[in-house]
Protein backbone atom coordinates (compact mmCIF):
# COMPACT_ATOMS: atom_id res chain seq x y z
CA UNK A 1 0.00 0.00 0.00
CA UNK A 2 1.20 3.71 -0.93
CA UNK A 3 1.46 6.32 1.30
CA UNK A 4 -0.87 8.65 -0.97
CA UNK A 5 -3.35 5.44 -0.29
CA UNK A 6 -2.93 5.27 3.20
CA UNK A 7 -3.44 8.66 3.90
CA UNK A 8 -6.70 8.33 2.49
CA UNK A 9 -7.60 5.62 4.65
CA UNK A 10 -6.99 7.52 7.42
CA UNK A 11 -8.79 10.58 5.95
CA UNK A 12 -12.49 11.77 7.16
CA UNK A 13 -15.56 9.93 5.44
CA UNK A 14 -16.02 12.48 3.04
CA UNK A 15 -12.63 12.39 1.90
CA UNK A 16 -11.96 9.04 2.12
CA UNK A 17 -14.95 8.56 -0.21
CA UNK A 18 -13.63 10.92 -2.71
CA UNK A 19 -10.22 9.81 -2.63
CA UNK A 20 -11.90 6.50 -3.14
CA UNK A 21 -13.61 7.13 -5.89
CA UNK A 22 -10.86 8.59 -7.70
CA UNK A 23 -7.68 6.23 -7.37
CA UNK A 24 -10.10 3.31 -6.64
CA UNK A 25 -12.54 1.15 -8.29
CA UNK A 26 -15.86 0.77 -7.34
CA UNK A 27 -15.48 -3.20 -5.82
CA UNK A 28 -11.94 -1.86 -4.14
CA UNK A 29 -13.82 1.47 -3.02
CA UNK A 30 -16.47 -0.25 -1.40
CA UNK A 31 -14.00 -3.27 0.36
CA UNK A 32 -11.98 -0.20 1.99
CA UNK A 33 -14.84 1.92 3.49
CA UNK A 34 -15.58 -2.03 5.07
CA UNK A 35 -11.98 -2.13 6.48
CA UNK A 36 -12.13 1.62 7.36
CA UNK A 37 -15.64 1.33 9.70
CA UNK A 38 -14.33 -1.82 10.90
CA UNK A 39 -11.41 -0.07 12.16
CA UNK A 40 -13.42 2.95 13.25
CA UNK A 41 -15.50 0.38 15.65
CA UNK A 42 -12.51 -1.26 16.77
CA UNK A 43 -11.41 1.73 18.11
CA UNK A 44 -13.95 2.76 19.82
CA UNK A 45 -14.59 -0.50 21.83
CA UNK A 46 -10.54 0.04 22.64
CA UNK A 47 -11.50 3.33 23.97
CA UNK A 48 -14.41 2.14 26.11
CA UNK A 49 -12.64 -0.71 27.50
CA UNK A 50 -9.59 1.84 28.58
CA UNK A 51 -12.14 3.94 30.17
CA UNK A 52 -14.04 1.28 32.04
CA UNK A 53 -10.48 -0.29 33.74
CA UNK A 54 -9.73 3.43 34.13
CA UNK A 55 -6.77 3.53 31.97
CA UNK A 56 -6.99 5.96 29.29
CA UNK A 57 -4.94 8.85 29.60
CA UNK A 58 -7.33 11.94 30.94
CA UNK A 59 -6.32 15.69 30.34
CA UNK A 60 -8.02 17.05 33.25
CA UNK A 61 -8.62 20.60 34.15
CA UNK A 62 -10.88 22.95 36.73
CA UNK A 63 -13.86 22.91 35.31
CA UNK A 64 -17.58 24.26 36.74
CA UNK A 65 -19.44 21.71 36.06
CA UNK A 66 -22.94 24.02 36.21
CA UNK A 67 -21.52 25.75 32.52
CA UNK A 68 -20.54 22.44 31.02
CA UNK A 69 -24.04 20.91 31.50
CA UNK A 70 -25.47 24.37 30.32
CA UNK A 71 -23.47 24.38 27.52
CA UNK A 72 -24.45 20.30 27.05
CA UNK A 73 -27.88 21.14 27.48
CA UNK A 74 -28.88 22.15 23.84
CA UNK A 75 -27.48 19.15 22.64
CA UNK A 76 -28.74 16.28 24.87
CA UNK A 77 -32.30 18.39 24.07
CA UNK A 78 -32.06 17.14 20.50
CA UNK A 79 -30.76 13.79 21.34
CA UNK A 80 -33.54 12.65 24.02
CA UNK A 81 -35.99 14.15 21.60
CA UNK A 82 -39.30 16.15 21.54
CA UNK A 83 -41.38 13.28 23.43
CA UNK A 84 -39.23 13.49 26.73
CA UNK A 85 -39.01 16.55 28.77
CA UNK A 86 -35.49 17.79 30.00
CA UNK A 87 -35.23 19.49 33.63
CA UNK A 88 -31.86 20.60 34.37
CA UNK A 89 -31.57 22.57 37.84
CA UNK A 90 -28.10 23.86 38.88
CA UNK A 91 -26.92 24.99 42.38
CA UNK A 92 -25.95 28.02 43.14
CA UNK A 93 -22.32 28.64 44.19
CA UNK A 94 -21.11 25.07 42.70
CA UNK A 95 -17.55 24.30 43.49
CA UNK A 96 -15.28 23.26 40.85
CA UNK A 97 -13.71 19.95 40.02
CA UNK A 98 -10.89 18.69 38.53
CA UNK A 99 -11.56 16.16 35.62
CA UNK A 100 -11.33 15.99 31.56
CA UNK A 101 -14.16 17.83 30.90
CA UNK A 102 -14.88 16.23 27.11
CA UNK A 103 -15.35 12.40 29.36
CA UNK A 104 -17.49 14.37 31.91
CA UNK A 105 -19.80 15.37 28.46
CA UNK A 106 -19.66 11.52 27.43
CA UNK A 107 -20.96 10.39 30.79
CA UNK A 108 -23.45 12.74 30.59
CA UNK A 109 -24.30 11.73 27.10
CA UNK A 110 -24.08 8.36 27.91
CA UNK A 111 -26.96 8.22 30.82
CA UNK A 112 -29.12 10.72 28.38
CA UNK A 113 -29.28 8.17 26.23
CA UNK A 114 -30.23 5.78 28.34
CA UNK A 115 -32.87 6.97 30.20
CA UNK A 116 -34.57 7.97 26.44
CA UNK A 117 -34.41 4.44 26.29
CA UNK A 118 -35.79 3.92 29.12
CA UNK A 119 -39.34 6.16 28.49
CA UNK A 120 -40.16 4.95 25.06
CA UNK A 121 -43.46 6.77 25.85
CA UNK A 122 -42.33 9.44 26.84
CA UNK A 123 -41.33 10.98 30.42
CA UNK A 124 -38.93 13.58 32.49
CA UNK A 125 -34.78 13.47 32.65
CA UNK A 126 -33.43 15.59 35.40
CA UNK A 127 -30.00 16.50 35.83
CA UNK A 128 -29.05 18.65 38.79
CA UNK A 129 -26.16 19.19 40.70
CA UNK A 130 -25.51 20.25 44.49
CA UNK A 131 -22.60 20.69 47.03
CA UNK A 132 -22.36 17.63 49.39
CA UNK A 133 -20.11 16.48 52.32
CA UNK A 134 -19.80 13.14 52.68
CA UNK A 135 -19.11 10.98 55.39
CA UNK A 136 -18.80 7.21 55.21
CA UNK A 137 -18.95 6.90 51.80
CA UNK A 138 -18.22 3.69 50.85
CA UNK A 139 -15.14 3.97 49.29
CA UNK A 140 -15.06 7.66 49.02
CA UNK A 141 -12.84 9.33 51.64
CA UNK A 142 -14.82 11.72 53.68
CA UNK A 143 -14.88 15.30 52.71
CA UNK A 144 -16.55 17.90 50.06
CA UNK A 145 -18.02 16.70 47.05
CA UNK A 146 -19.76 18.02 43.69
CA UNK A 147 -23.18 15.57 43.14
CA UNK A 148 -24.49 15.37 39.65
CA UNK A 149 -27.95 13.24 40.05
CA UNK A 150 -29.12 12.16 36.38
CA UNK A 151 -33.06 11.31 36.98
CA UNK A 152 -35.41 9.60 34.21
CA UNK A 153 -39.32 8.31 35.26
CA UNK A 154 -38.71 5.39 32.81
CA UNK A 155 -39.47 1.84 33.38
CA UNK A 156 -36.49 1.46 35.36
CA UNK A 157 -34.65 -1.82 36.69
CA UNK A 158 -35.11 -4.44 39.29
CA UNK A 159 -32.81 -5.91 41.72
CA UNK A 160 -30.69 -8.14 39.76
CA UNK A 161 -29.61 -5.69 36.88
CA UNK A 162 -29.01 -2.75 39.61
CA UNK A 163 -26.38 -5.25 40.35
CA UNK A 164 -24.84 -5.73 37.32
CA UNK A 165 -25.63 -2.45 35.32
CA UNK A 166 -21.76 -1.34 35.41
CA UNK A 167 -20.75 -4.65 34.21
CA UNK A 168 -18.71 -4.56 31.01
CA UNK A 169 -20.64 -6.34 28.45
CA UNK A 170 -24.34 -6.59 30.30
CA UNK A 171 -27.34 -5.65 28.30
CA UNK A 172 -30.42 -5.86 28.80
CA UNK A 173 -31.16 -4.60 24.75
CA UNK A 174 -31.72 -7.18 22.64
CA UNK A 175 -28.79 -9.16 20.62
CA UNK A 176 -27.28 -6.32 17.84
CA UNK A 177 -29.31 -3.23 19.71
CA UNK A 178 -26.42 -2.61 22.19
CA UNK A 179 -22.64 -3.00 23.43
CA UNK A 180 -23.11 -3.53 26.94
CA UNK A 181 -20.07 -0.68 27.47
CA UNK A 182 -22.33 2.27 27.96
CA UNK A 183 -22.95 1.94 31.58
CA UNK A 184 -19.39 0.36 32.18
CA UNK A 185 -17.78 3.60 30.50
CA UNK A 186 -19.34 5.45 32.62
CA UNK A 187 -18.42 4.36 35.80
CA UNK A 188 -14.63 3.90 34.48
CA UNK A 189 -14.84 7.65 33.76
CA UNK A 190 -16.11 8.39 37.02
CA UNK A 191 -13.68 6.25 39.18
CA UNK A 192 -10.83 7.44 37.24
CA UNK A 193 -11.49 11.10 37.96
CA UNK A 194 -11.41 10.40 41.68
CA UNK A 195 -15.35 9.76 41.95
CA UNK A 196 -17.86 7.30 42.62
CA UNK A 197 -21.11 6.83 40.76
CA UNK A 198 -24.22 5.03 42.43
CA UNK A 199 -27.65 3.93 41.03
CA UNK A 200 -31.12 3.29 42.29
CA UNK A 201 -33.99 2.41 40.48
CA UNK A 202 -37.18 -0.41 40.57
CA UNK A 203 -38.98 -1.49 38.47
CA UNK A 204 -41.78 1.58 37.20
CA UNK A 205 -40.43 4.02 39.47
CA UNK A 206 -37.54 5.13 37.30
CA UNK A 207 -33.77 5.56 37.81
CA UNK A 208 -31.37 7.79 39.59
CA UNK A 209 -27.89 7.81 38.55
CA UNK A 210 -25.75 9.80 41.40
CA UNK A 211 -22.01 11.00 40.93
CA UNK A 212 -19.94 12.30 43.55
CA UNK A 213 -16.54 13.84 42.25
CA UNK A 214 -13.99 15.56 44.84
CA UNK A 215 -14.71 19.72 44.95
CA UNK A 216 -11.54 21.37 44.70
CA UNK A 217 -10.68 24.85 45.66
CA UNK A 218 -8.79 26.25 42.63
CA UNK A 219 -9.86 28.75 40.09
CA UNK A 220 -11.52 27.25 36.66
CA UNK A 221 -8.95 26.81 33.98
CA UNK A 222 -9.71 29.17 30.74
CA UNK A 223 -11.66 27.51 27.97
CA UNK A 224 -9.29 26.94 25.54
CA UNK A 225 -9.97 28.01 21.88
CA UNK A 226 -8.71 26.23 18.90
CA UNK A 227 -7.99 28.56 16.15
CA UNK A 228 -9.19 27.56 12.86
CA UNK A 229 -6.43 25.77 10.75
CA UNK A 230 -8.30 26.50 7.42
CA UNK A 231 -6.66 30.26 7.04
CA UNK A 232 -2.99 30.28 5.35
CA UNK A 233 -1.81 32.44 8.45
CA UNK A 234 -2.54 30.15 10.72
CA UNK A 235 -0.16 27.50 9.71
CA UNK A 236 3.14 29.16 8.56
CA UNK A 237 5.20 27.61 11.50
CA UNK A 238 8.23 25.31 11.29
CA UNK A 239 7.09 21.86 13.25
CA UNK A 240 10.02 19.25 14.39
CA UNK A 241 8.19 15.75 14.09
CA UNK A 242 9.56 12.55 15.94
CA UNK A 243 7.45 9.37 15.39
CA UNK A 244 9.01 5.44 14.77
CA UNK A 245 5.47 4.73 13.08
CA UNK A 246 6.46 5.17 9.72
CA UNK A 247 2.56 4.71 8.92
CA UNK A 248 1.70 7.21 11.56
CA UNK A 249 4.69 9.64 10.28
CA UNK A 250 3.21 9.81 6.60
CA UNK A 251 0.19 11.22 8.17
CA UNK A 252 1.40 13.31 10.19
CA UNK A 253 3.45 15.04 7.39
CA UNK A 254 0.60 14.99 5.20
CA UNK A 255 -1.53 16.98 7.64
CA UNK A 256 0.43 19.10 8.40
CA UNK A 257 2.08 19.94 4.86
CA UNK A 258 -1.75 20.54 3.85
CA UNK A 259 -2.48 22.98 6.60
CA UNK A 260 0.66 24.99 5.72
CA UNK A 261 3.38 23.95 7.81
CA UNK A 262 7.11 23.31 7.23
CA UNK A 263 8.04 19.93 8.76
CA UNK A 264 11.05 18.37 9.85
CA UNK A 265 10.31 14.68 9.81
CA UNK A 266 12.21 12.20 11.75
CA UNK A 267 11.60 8.72 12.33
CA UNK A 268 12.71 8.33 16.23
CA UNK A 269 14.10 10.69 18.65
CA UNK A 270 18.03 10.81 17.94
CA UNK A 271 17.12 11.80 13.79
CA UNK A 272 15.00 14.03 14.94
CA UNK A 273 17.32 16.13 17.15
CA UNK A 274 20.49 15.67 14.18
CA UNK A 275 17.55 18.00 11.99
CA UNK A 276 17.07 20.12 14.45
CA UNK A 277 20.63 20.99 14.81
CA UNK A 278 21.12 21.24 11.62
CA UNK A 279 18.03 23.28 10.80
CA UNK A 280 19.24 27.16 11.06
CA UNK A 281 15.47 29.00 11.52
CA UNK A 282 13.11 28.32 14.66
CA UNK A 283 11.44 25.41 15.41
CA UNK A 284 8.03 26.39 16.83
CA UNK A 285 6.63 23.32 17.59
CA UNK A 286 8.10 19.41 18.64
CA UNK A 287 5.38 16.72 18.06
CA UNK A 288 7.14 13.81 19.35
CA UNK A 289 5.35 10.54 20.33
CA UNK A 290 6.14 9.16 24.05
CA UNK A 291 7.50 5.98 23.75
CA UNK A 292 9.86 5.19 20.92
CA UNK A 293 13.06 3.24 21.06
CA UNK A 294 16.19 4.83 21.44
CA UNK A 295 15.46 8.27 22.24
CA UNK A 296 12.58 8.50 23.66
CA UNK A 297 10.07 11.21 23.50
CA UNK A 298 10.34 13.35 26.79
CA UNK A 299 14.21 12.76 26.74
CA UNK A 300 14.15 14.67 22.64
CA UNK A 301 11.90 17.38 24.67
CA UNK A 302 14.57 17.59 27.08
CA UNK A 303 17.80 17.81 24.84
CA UNK A 304 15.87 20.12 22.21
CA UNK A 305 14.57 22.78 25.19
CA UNK A 306 18.17 22.69 26.49
CA UNK A 307 19.05 24.47 22.84
CA UNK A 308 15.71 25.97 22.03
CA UNK A 309 13.70 26.76 24.80
CA UNK A 310 11.23 28.54 22.98
CA UNK A 311 9.91 25.46 21.01
CA UNK A 312 6.71 24.26 22.12
CA UNK A 313 6.24 20.70 22.72
CA UNK A 314 3.31 18.39 21.83
CA UNK A 315 3.10 14.60 23.30
CA UNK A 316 1.79 12.04 21.49
CA UNK A 317 0.87 8.28 22.62
CA UNK A 318 -1.19 5.13 22.14
CA UNK A 319 -0.25 3.59 25.20
CA UNK A 320 -2.52 3.78 28.63
CA UNK A 321 -1.96 6.11 31.21
CA UNK A 322 -0.04 4.19 33.31
CA UNK A 323 2.65 3.48 30.77
CA UNK A 324 2.90 7.40 29.79
CA UNK A 325 2.64 8.57 33.29
CA UNK A 326 6.21 6.49 33.85
CA UNK A 327 7.26 8.90 31.27
CA UNK A 328 6.68 11.90 33.20
CA UNK A 329 4.16 13.32 30.63
CA UNK A 330 0.86 13.96 31.99
CA UNK A 331 1.97 16.65 34.10
CA UNK A 332 -0.09 19.78 34.02
CA UNK A 333 0.12 22.15 31.40
CA UNK A 334 1.72 19.56 29.31
CA UNK A 335 0.23 19.31 25.98
CA UNK A 336 -1.15 15.90 25.24
CA UNK A 337 -2.67 13.64 22.64
CA UNK A 338 -4.29 10.11 22.54
CA UNK A 339 -3.77 8.02 19.66
CA UNK A 340 -5.54 7.24 17.17
CA UNK A 341 -6.92 10.37 16.00
CA UNK A 342 -8.08 11.70 12.63
CA UNK A 343 -6.11 14.23 10.86
CA UNK A 344 -8.87 17.36 11.67
CA UNK A 345 -8.53 16.82 15.37
CA UNK A 346 -4.70 16.38 15.03
CA UNK A 347 -4.31 19.54 12.89
CA UNK A 348 -6.87 21.54 15.43
CA UNK A 349 -4.58 20.48 18.16
CA UNK A 350 -2.13 21.89 16.75
CA UNK A 351 -2.88 24.74 16.04
CA UNK A 352 -4.49 24.98 19.57
CA UNK A 353 -0.70 24.58 21.19
CA UNK A 354 0.81 26.96 18.82
CA UNK A 355 -1.49 29.74 19.59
Amino acid sequence: MTPDVLVGLLAGPARMRAFAAVVLGATTREEVEIIRDAALRAQELIRQLLAFSARQVLQPAVVDLNDLIKNLGRMLRRLIGEDLMLEIELAQDLGAVRVDAGQVEQVLVNLAVNARDAMPDGGRLSIRTANVALTDAGELPDGRYVLIEVSDTGIGMDEDTVARVFEPFFTTKERGKGTGLGLATVYGIVRQSGGQINVSSAPGTGTTFRIHLPRVDAPVDAARVATPVTAPAAGTETILVAEDEQMVRVLIRKVLEQAGYTVLLGDGGAEALQLAERHTGRIHLLVTDVVMPGMNGPELARRLLERRPETKVLFLSGYADDAVERHGVLAPGTAFMQKPFSPSALAARVREVLA
